[in-house]
């Protein structure tokens, strides 16, 4: 049983957070925060932090002229390295990954990104590095076209753009200040956009920040956007006998709002969700920095709002809790009700501020969705759940993906059509169907 100190260390903890996300305080700041703005006279001004050989980098490289074409805004640019091992415990996964990520995704976005399989090595990233910080004014143009070259391992061209010979010591001196700038905004990743104190990540949530601009009447033009996806058109919906394995965390938040968007989706296309839980990346020895929680909490809440999820008042469900839902998860897939459970879980943790370990809150929630409490009281806090959970920890790995939620999309045998990390590659997931029935048709 949890001690009486932990449990006040939650509710403080939930206080406190319940108090950064405050919607009404936020909104509030962001009023004061325009206010002070006109005042001083200022532009709209948005840092932009760019890591060059960071896949996601060069596709908000190619947003910024863009978005200095569509709003009346002024973009300060900024070189920042690689991420610590506390804000990317798996480094060369999340390299690879991100490469294999950001090829698929940017033809959707009418973007480009180089047809590459490798990464680039040491000596071409320090090229690009010292290309940026030699390129005259550091337009977006010479940003985009250090990429290119960078993705296709074209080092002469690199040096072409340069006179003066590479200085490590101002290389170093200029990623170390612009990595603190970073962190003082709140975060630890390249291709991040901040906008008077709220950081926005890579071109999945700049459309988030064009909202903001827009309501500030900073845009030029009306009609124009700058994140534009461009969905398959397809009407006919077949039935194809599609699986999800979702790989879930009870700790993960962008699992827990995955749930919803991932019903929908099995909704519309007929899809059999597979649930497999995974420990909570802490749980496995991985460590998280203050940056990363909060940006994630922060960014949630974003999703959360957009999406209609509730979300916002936490209890931190890491260790006894996590542990205590895992023991519940078998009882409650047995009589087929595993994604409702998982969902019931999820919403008393990340959105009523109910403690997950608490017998009583757990015969709630199983109750809550039509089961039994003297049935399932019996497998509480069993450990067979442990074997399975490790199962799916290799299978992950074997997948080349390190957290959830992880999706796998298969077909009719069972063979894997597309595997994508996150709650914003599920309409990646859409995508795929949509191209799975234009075969059928």
């Amino acid at each position: 049983m949890l001690n009486p100190i932990k449990w006040l260390e939650l509710e403080l903890k939930r206080n406190v957070t319940r108090a950064i996300l405050d919607a009404e305080k936020n909104l509030h700041t962001k009023k004061k925060r325009e206010q002070k703005r006109l005042r001083e006279g200022r532009n709209h001004v948005i840092y932009y932090f760019h890591q060059v050989d960071d896949p996601y980098s060069h596709l908000c490289a190619q947003t910024l002229p863009l978005i200095t074409k569509t709003y009346d805004v002024e973009i300060k640019t900024f070189l920042v390295p690689s991420p610590t091992k506390e804000a990317a415990p798996e480094p060369d996964l999340l390299k690879s990954h991100s490469l294999e990520d950001a090829k698929i995704i940017a033809p959707h976005y009418g973007f480009t990104f180089p047809s590459v399989n490798e990464l680039p090595n040491d000596k071409i990233i320090q090229m690009a590095q010292w290309a940026f910080i030699c390129s005259e004014n550091q337009s977006f143009e010479d940003i985009i076209k250090i990429g290119d070259l960078l993705w296709n391992n074209d080092q002469s061209s690199i040096e072409d753009l340069f006179s003066k010979s590479p200085n490590e010591e101002i290389v170093n001196d200029t990623l170390s200040k612009n990595s603190k700038l970073r962190k003082n905004f709140g975060h630890y990743l390249g291709g991040l956009f901040v906008y008077e104190g709220e950081c926005y990540l890579g071109i999945d949530r700049l459309s988030l920040l064009e909202k903001r601009l827009a309501d500030l009447g900073a845009k030029k033009d009306e009609k124009a956007k700058v994140i534009q996806r461009r969905p398959s058109d397809v009407q006919a919906i077949i039935n194809l006998g599609l699986e999800v394995d979702i790989l879930w965390s009870a700790r993960s938040p962008y699992s827990y709002l995955a749930m919803k968007q991932l019903r929908e989706l099995s909704d519309k296309y007929h899809l059999k969700l597979n649930y497999k839980l995974i420990l909570p990346m802490v749980m496995r020895g991985m460590k998280v920095n203050y940056e990363k929680r909060m940006y994630i909490t922060k960014d949630c809440k974003r999703i959360a709002e957009e999406k209609g999820i509730p979300f916002g008042n936490i209890v931190d469900p890491l260790g006894y809790a996590v542990e205590r839902c895992y023991s519940l998860y078998g009882f409650a897939k047995k009589y087929g009700k595993e994604e409702e459970y998982l969902r019931a879980f999820g919403q008393a943790v990340w959105a009523d501020g109910i403690h997950g370990y608490v017998k009583n809150n757990l015969k709630k929630i199983i109750e809550s969705i039509g089961l039994e409490w003297e049935d399932a009281e019996k497998d509480l806090d069993s450990e067979d759940w442990k074997d399975e959970v490790e199962k799916n920890r290799k299978r992950l790995f074997e997948l080349g993906k390190w957290g959830p939620p992880t999706m796998i999309l298969k077909n009719k045998d069972g063979h894997e059509e597309l595997v994508v990390w996150g709650q914003d590659r599920i309409w990646l997931i859409e995508e795929q169907i949509k191209m799975m029935q234009t075969r059928i048709n």
